[in-house]
């Protein structure tokens, strides 16, 4: 009996692997599923085999909503949508259509971006003063201490990877009257003008820490509000600021990332992003990495996490810094959480505990 078992599962499996090897005979993956052009009114989109992405420019003003590319792929190919079907490109930049090639028993998909050629001027900073930046307008207005020698300044200034700006990044600048700065890119011309004006910052003052010092509710650390400012020979001459003490190990009060002051409950503000395109913070500490503004509506909802890089180049000095408010919000901003330095314990650079500050809170106007 034991030998008949062994003879009929041996059967079965020889069957079985008869059967498996005439369905593969069935399956022909000689074909190619590559699409090897992308080409719309004229330009050809660039091609990533690897990462089964395309990317085309198109000129400023050119319509997205009702393009036909032109598209070669692999002989015995066929591709959907068709090649010089009508496809809207419009929202592609962050939702991608989907194009899939078809060969036989093999198929590929790509996805397509297709966008508007344009370059931006994303930071522009003087010395710790850092630019309001006006994408609508296309102005930067950057606002320095009294006294200030504005004849030549260097900024620095980030601006989209690829483009040319002139003025040349990292060269001075007479700022006695508005400066035109223009990018160049893929044969298109972008100007922002930018304004340097030796007066504070204008907005809505929502802590200072002298005459709107609101209290700090502490955030996995005791905040010291007013706290002597340590530095009064910078951009914030003013005696008072907020502060806490950091640890660099996540295990006691001010270790965790997101350690910092609260300004909610009795104290909530009241900032409509209809109104106010951004806020700006004065932050002190002596390690580089992020600083992180939480705005939240009342009950803590509706939340967004803004972060900002306290840069090495100027440690243990005052920097300001601005968050800009997610273009499409709509609620209210009730709460407001500061964590000046939100990283892991010991990142970006170790330490052990060291104080940190912050002041100057300000809601600026769009």
């Amino acid at each position: 009996m034991k030998n008949i078992k062994i003879y009929l599962m041996a059967a079965l499996f020889t069957g079985c692997f008869a059967s498996c090897e005439n369905d593969r005979d069935d399956i022909d993956l000689s074909g190619g599923v590559d699409i090897t052009s992308f080409t719309i009114n004229g330009v050809e989109g660039v091609i990533d085999q690897t990462k089964q992405t395309i990317h085309l420019l198109l000129p400023t003003n050119a319509d997205l909503s009702g393009l036909k590319p032109v598209i070669a792929v692999s002989d015995g190919a066929t591709v959907t949508p068709s090649s010089e079907e009508t496809v809207d490109f419009s929202n592609s930049e962050t939702t991608p259509i989907v194009y899939k090639v078809v060969n036989k028993n093999r198929y590929n998909t790509y996805k397509v971006r297709v966008e508007n050629v344009k370059a931006k001027i994303t930071l522009f900073r003087i010395n710790t003063c850092v630019g309001d930046i006006d994408e609508a307008n296309r102005t930067i207005s950057v606002f320095m201490p009294e006294g200030t020698d504005v004849t030549a300044l260097v900024p620095t200034v980030q601006y989209t990877e690829g483009a040319t700006i002139s003025p040349a990044d990292g060269t001075p600048v007479d700022f006695t009257n508005p400066v035109v700065y223009t990018l160049s890119y893929v044969d298109e011309t972008f100007q922002y003008t930018v304004t340097v004006s030796l007066q504070a910052k204008p907005g809505l003052v929502l802590f200072n820490g002298e005459d709107v010092k609101p209290e700090w509710g502490g955030i996995a650390a005791t905040v010291e509000s007013p706290y002597a400012n340590p530095k009064t020979d910078g951009i914030n001459p003013s005696p008072f600021c907020a502060s806490i003490m950091k640890n660099g190990a996540d295990t006691d009060d001010g270790g965790k990332p997101w350690s910092g002051g609260a300004l909610w409950n009795n104290y909530k503000v009241n900032i409509d992003p209809a109104e106010y395109g951004s806020f700006s913070l004065k932050v002190l500490k002596g390690v580089q990495g992020d600083v992180q503004l939480e705005i939240q509506g009342d009950g803590e909802t509706n939340k967004d996490w803004l972060k900002v890089w306290y840069v090495e180049e100027h440690l243990g000095e005052w920097q300001e810094l601005v968050f800009r408010i997610p273009e499409g919000r709509t609620a209210v901003i009730n709460n407001i959480l500061v964590a000046p330095h939100c990283h892991d314990a010991g990142q970006p650079v170790a330490f052990q505990t060291q104080r940190m500050y912050w002041d100057d809170l300000i809601a600026i106007p769009k």
